[in-house]
């Protein structure tokens, strides 16, 4: 989980530097992100971008408990791994493999990364840095990917001093409707095809 409560506080002073279109959307983004306080980032799942954290069961005085190693070394095993091998390195590889790297008893995660965090992030690598004119999206993405894109930047900012959105303007756009006045969806069955 990732606490939101100073990310909420930095997106509160981000958004007043965005615009958007149409101007009641505001209220909308800002009412879902100050109801949010945490961000479940890790799922269950046999596919998707994994979170390279390794585990080990150690016991103690405490009882049986899970180790947990995800640090600079570790990561730069993984980065190093995935530039020789390519991404499905991490579902691959041996435990005996991560055991004579990273030490006796380590096993990598199965948890992946949640796609919101994952298209959220994108800003990383595909803008340079740089912040994008504009996100056109529907009305859904306030929670989807127009948040989860401010929040990992947010994140990425921590200790920077500044409180910038990947984006300089939001426009939101509305749904097709069916002549019942409901959003056209394949699963309602109310689609033209």
């Amino acid at each position: 989980f990732v606490n939101l409560t100073q990310l909420k506080n930095d997106a509160e002073v981000a958004l007043k530097k965005v615009d958007l279109v149409p101007t009641n959307s505001r209220s909308r983004i800002e009412s879902m992100l100050e109801g949010r306080d945490e961000w479940c980032i890790s799922r269950q799942r046999s596919w998707g971008v994994p979170i390279p954290a390794f585990y080990k069961s150690k016991e103690d005085e405490q009882g049986l408990h899970e180790e947990i190693l995800l640090n600079a070394e570790s990561l730069q095993y993984v980065r190093e791994n995935v530039a020789r091998y390519g991404t499905d390195w991490w579902w691959f590889v041996s435990d005996d493999e991560i055991e004579a790297n990273l030490g006796d008893g380590w096993k990598r995660g199965t948890d992946t990364l949640d796609v919101w965090f994952d298209s959220g992030s994108s800003w990383k690598s595909l803008l340079d840095n740089r912040i994008a004119d504009v996100y056109l999206e529907g009305s859904d993405q306030h929670r989807g990917w127009f948040q989860s894109s401010l929040l990992t930047k947010l994140g990425y900012q921590m200790g920077e001093g500044t409180q910038d959105a990947p984006y300089k303007k939001l426009v939101t756009h509305g749904f097709v409707l069916d002549e019942n006045m409901r959003k056209m969806s394949k699963s309602l069955g109310n689609v033209i095809e």
